[in-house]
């Protein structure tokens, strides 16, 4: 359905202009605006009705500038009417690169109706990454919690400080309780949340003043899933390399898996 010119400019209005103020200078708001164009590759027109649909359940009342940038999405600065910091995750309708992401949903029990098609893929995603850090939250895991979701635009608290997010490990100095941190929460997260992250890094796990929050759950997995054990393994490898790069003498990692296997 097309949207009139005025509705149109009134939805730009709402949603705060900052957002793009970079990457519009030197197109009219009309280009911008066309029916079924993207904008910096997330703002289409659904997506822009959902911010709008945001602001008029008081989600948010306005967003700033970008924060985050991946292959599969854009996180935005966002303020919400008590002027609490949100983060909003907006996965990118034209990313192509979800297609490369089914064995992370086929043979999750928790997902087993995957309709065709982009849109349908990422909003999938989404809802994913939303119902995996649920679970975390229930079970009483360092992750960043979710605020709502509608379709492809995902609200979440906001690690750091006046827009500014908090340093991952990868960005600081780190210590021997920060390896131990790490192990613990992949752990906590298999036997207590019934989950293996499947791409936990030094980039996904922010370092904060109260401990480590772990961030980025879209291809996280079941336990249950058939290659939970794999992405499991690769977890422990991954995050045991980054601290041995650091200098930390650490646990050999087949003993880790054993450890949280058993």
């Amino acid at each position: 359905m097309m949207l009139s010119d005025e509705l149109e400019k009134k939805l730009a209005e709402r949603i705060d202009l900052k957002v793009l103020a970079n990457e519009r200078r030197s197109k009219s708001h009309k280009g911008v605006f066309d029916r079924n164009k993207v904008v910096d590759d997330v703002l289409d027109k659904t997506t822009i009705m959902i911010l709008s649909k945001m602001i008029n359940s008081g989600i948010i009342s306005y967003v700033n500038g970008t924060i985050g940038s991946g292959k599969e999405s854009k996180v935005y600065w966002a303020v919400d009417p008590s002027g609490r910091d949100i983060a909003l995750k907006i996965y990118l309708v034209t990313a192509t690169n979800f297609k490369k992401r089914l064995p992370y949903l086929i043979g999750d029990p928790r997902f087993s109706s995957i309709k065709k098609g982009t849109r349908n893929m990422v909003e999938l995603w989404a809802k994913k990454e939303f119902r995996n850090l649920n679970q975390c939250v229930k079970a009483g895991i360092p992750a960043v919690k979710p605020v709502s979701l509608i379709k492809n635009v995902l609200a979440l608290e906001f690690v750091g400080k006046g827009g500014v997010p908090a340093p991952t490990l990868v960005e600081t100095e780190v210590t021997y309780d920060d390896y131990k941190q790490s192990i613990s929460i992949i752990s906590d997260l298999y036997t207590k949340a019934k989950l293996v992250h499947a791409d936990f890094s030094e980039y996904n796990v922010f370092k904060t003043e109260k401990g480590l929050i772990v961030l980025d759950f879209g291809s996280s997995v079941d336990i249950r899933h058939q290659n939970a054990k794999e992405f499991l393994e690769r977890d422990v490898k991954n995050i045991t390399n980054f601290f041995v790069k650091r200098g930390l003498t650490v646990e050999n990692p087949s003993d880790i898996l054993a450890r949280i296997m058993n």
